[in-house]
């Protein structure tokens, strides 16, 4: 059961009853005097309200308390829903406001001197409203305190708005000690203050910046961003640029909304990015150029990819050329020699002589110089001894033609398998030649 404080010396005063409150009015000098105006006079009641919201009588001696039924209105009850005792009204003060109530409280009633406080009290919906409470407590016949008359009021709003208020002046102070451009606005756009920063970032005197409006600076997106209701607790972000004096500034700018009272103003804070913002657009120029030149020697690679194809192919057409002139030309004229010669040892020199032309203007030669296999390359002598064995002329053969031995022409045969890779048991030296010149 909630209780207050009261010093032990002073509870046996508290058992005198109420005694009725009496003002009484002289009247006026030839009229018949007014009647006592009594606590319970619709007139004083209706004074009362126009400056109280409520109004309450507390027995000191039995607890009872009279409230008028403002005060379920304003906690959200019904007619007669709040408790009119001193312990249901404690149960409705909120436990952080106890101590500084029942002290003052306590301090009122030994002393007999005026009470004044201010608690909150819990509402219907669970949330506290603030009230301000004065009361006098009045004597009994014996000199003793009997009762308490006050009157409450309701100043949430108030203490919210100087809340806001402070939370407002703090801003302000915070925003504008920092090294970044920071303006307030009113509702209509029109500047309250400026800092030092703003002021150069703008390059604009403080007469000059408090006769502009913030549509002379800043884009629609900006304006657009102050047009939340008052109670809106969102800051926007924006990326702006702002034009000074015909020159383009860029800003990175926060709208921050705040209350003064009834009256919802901005903050506008930005970190000035306008150099930022001209090395992004040289390296975007930079890269600009950088893909141009791209795209130019990517143009040339293709024309220089598209002379050295019609050079191949030129070179393609020219061996061909080649080759028929030695088919037409040079081979009738061996034909005619190999002939004459078909008894002749000879005869196998102009044999060799064909093969070697074909070799020249075919891929046969390329390959066999290369000497594919150990990539040793073939000797003079072993390369005519692999051009005898690839036409299929037999040991003996190229040993009478060559003018060498047999024991010689089977050297360099094993010498020309070796250097190819031929392993033993593997194809033939004359058919893996044969291959070799159709490949």
């Amino acid at each position: 059961m909630p209780s207050i404080r009261l010093p032990f010396t002073r509870k046996k005063h508290l058992a005198s009853g109420a005694a009725e409150i009496v003002l009484s009015s002289p009247g006026v000098s030839g009229t018949a005097p007014q009647p006592p105006l009594t606590y319970d006079d619709p007139r004083l009641r209706a004074f009362l309200g126009v400056t109280f919201d409520v109004l309450y009588d507390w027995n000191i001696a039995t607890g009872a308390i009279y409230f008028s039924e403002r005060l379920d209105h304003i906690l959200g009850l019904p007619a007669g829903g709040f408790p009119r005792t001193l312990e249901g009204w404690l149960e409705h003060v909120h436990r952080g406001d106890h101590e500084n109530v029942g002290d003052a409280l306590g301090m009122s009633v030994t002393t007999q001197s005026p009470f004044r406080c201010e608690y909150r009290l819990r509402h219907r919906d669970g949330t506290y409203r603030v009230v301000e409470d004065q009361g006098l407590v009045m004597a009994g016949e014996d000199g003793a305190p009997a009762s308490m008359i006050g009157a409450m009021r309701d100043v949430t709003g108030e203490r919210e708005a100087q809340l806001a208020a402070r939370e407002a002046t703090e801003l302000h102070r915070v925003l504008f000690r920092l090294p970044s451009p920071a303006v307030q606005v009113a509702k209509d756009g029109s500047y309250i203050d400026a800092d030092a920063n703003a002021l150069a970032f703008f390059e604009r005197t403080a007469e000059e910046m408090l006769a502009a409006n913030v549509r002379d600076d800043f884009p629609e997106e900006v304006v657009a961003a102050m047009s939340g209701a008052p109670g809106s607790e969102a800051i926007a972000e924006l990326d702006v640029t702002c034009h000074v004096r015909g020159k383009a500034k860029s800003l990175l700018l926060s709208v921050i909304p705040a209350e003064l009272g009834d009256e919802l103003t901005w903050f506008l804070l930005g970190a000035d990015i306008t150099g930022q913002r001209a090395m992004q657009d040289e390296l975007a120029r930079s890269e600009r150029a950088l893909r141009r030149q791209a795209r130019i020697l990517d143009e040339r690679n293709t024309a220089l990819k598209v002379l050295l194809e019609q050079r191949e192919q030129d070179r393609r057409e020219l061996e061909g050329r080649i080759v028929q002139n030695v088919e037409q030309l040079i081979e009738p004229t061996l034909d005619r020699l190999s002939r004459a010669l078909r008894h002749q040892p000879e005869r196998l020199e102009v044999e060799a002589l064909r093969v070697n032309l074909r070799e020249i203007v075919g891929p046969f030669g390329e390959r066999l110089a290369r000497a594919e296999g150990t990539g040793q390359p073939l000797t003079r002598r072993e390369a005519a001894v692999a051009n005898f064995v690839r036409l299929g002329k037999t040991t003996d053969e190229i040993a009478e033609t060559l003018h060498i031995s047999r024991s010689t022409v089977s050297f360099h045969r094993a010498n020309v398998r070796r250097k190819m890779g031929l392993p033993r048991g593997g194809p033939t030296l004359s058919t893996h030649l044969a291959n070799l010149g159709r490949s």
